[in-house]
């Protein structure tokens, strides 16, 4: 199977944009649930899962400047579909996570890094193959 250079090369400041507003949005993320569970004394659950729709309607917003709608699709189908996929890459980055503490026995910290990066591969992966457009 031969790869397309040029088709990689226009695909990089892609992946370079959409790694720096994935990197905001885990800031994001790990900001709200910090604020809520530990300053607002919410229950961790319940935090993990607002900070997730928040870091995700963040991530929809950079998504549209960093990717390109694809024709005729509307808003809400677009963002239920980012939805989808956060919640999707939410589970891989859990279960990672989970398989390399209890299976592996990785520190906790290496864990999520790994779950993380697992979880980031596919989320770049459906948003820019599935849901948008190359721009």
């Amino acid at each position: 199977m031969k790869v397309n250079r040029d088709f990689l090369k226009s695909l990089a400041p892609m992946f370079i944009q959409y790694f720096f507003a994935g990197l905001f949005c885990a800031f994001v993320n790990w900001g709200v649930f910090y604020f809520l569970d530990s300053k607002l004394g919410i229950y961790y659950l319940f935090a993990a899962l607002l900070s997730f729709f928040i870091s995700a309607i963040v991530n929809f917003v950079l998504c549209k400047i960093i990717f390109k709608s694809k024709e005729g699709r509307k808003k809400r189908t677009e963002f239920a579909m980012v939805i989808l996929v956060g919640a999707i890459g939410l589970a891989i980055d859990l279960g990672t996570t989970a398989f390399c503490v209890e299976i592996l026995g990785f520190p906790n910290m290496i864990s999520k890094i790994t779950g993380t990066g697992v979880a980031f591969v596919f989320n770049y992966t459906s948003k820019q193959f599935y849901i948008f457009s190359h721009k």
